[in-house]
């Protein structure tokens, strides 16, 4: 095994790293938008057109489906056999040996899987809970859905959470 790249993957690939999931990962979806990384649900039953659409856009299949292994696929495709997302989790990040940058988190739509942007504060004032604009000062939004973002105790907790469930995988 390569020791200096796990699972013989450099370094530069770790960015590009984007993932197709079935509808029955939607956790492990959510979870893997809040570390940073272009995740997409597919809404229909996992088959051709899912693999299609993964294989247009460069994407990694997460799959439950074991019958989706047997079939043609030029792609990466890899088997979730984890009942829970803290399983799956851990072992998609395993598997892939995916980096977490704190400086990456949240940066996702967890809704849509759009690439957030900064917004000014004023531009917020009235779309905000009023205790949030008072004590927030940097929020994010969707430009597909206009939510908006601000680090709240949903970021703290979600850190908590990593800590305790895949600290491992911590920097």
């Amino acid at each position: 095994m390569n020791t200096k790249y796990p699972n013989n993957i450099p370094p530069l690939i770790f960015e590009d790293f984007k993932f197709i999931t079935d509808a029955s990962l939607g956790w492990l979806a959510k979870w893997l938008r809040i570390l940073g990384y272009d995740t997409v649900v597919f809404p229909n039953q996992a088959g051709r057109e899912m693999l299609r659409k993964a294989a247009t856009e460069g994407r990694i299949v997460l799959t439950r489906r074991k019958d989706m292994t047997e079939r043609q696929f030029s792609g990466r495709l890899f088997l979730i056999l984890g009942v829970d997302f803290i399983g799956q989790l851990n072992d998609v990040i395993g598997k892939y040996s995916l980096k977490i940058d704190q400086q990456k988190m949240f940066g996702i739509c967890l809704n849509c899987n759009e690439k957030l942007y900064p917004v000014l504060r004023e531009e917020v004032r009235d779309l905000v809970p009023l205790f949030v604009f008072e004590n927030c000062t940097e929020y994010n939004q969707c430009p597909r859905c206009h939510n908006i973002y601000w680090a709240g105790t949903h970021q703290r907790n979600a850190l908590t959470f990593m800590k305790k469930h895949i600290p491992q995988y911590l920097s």
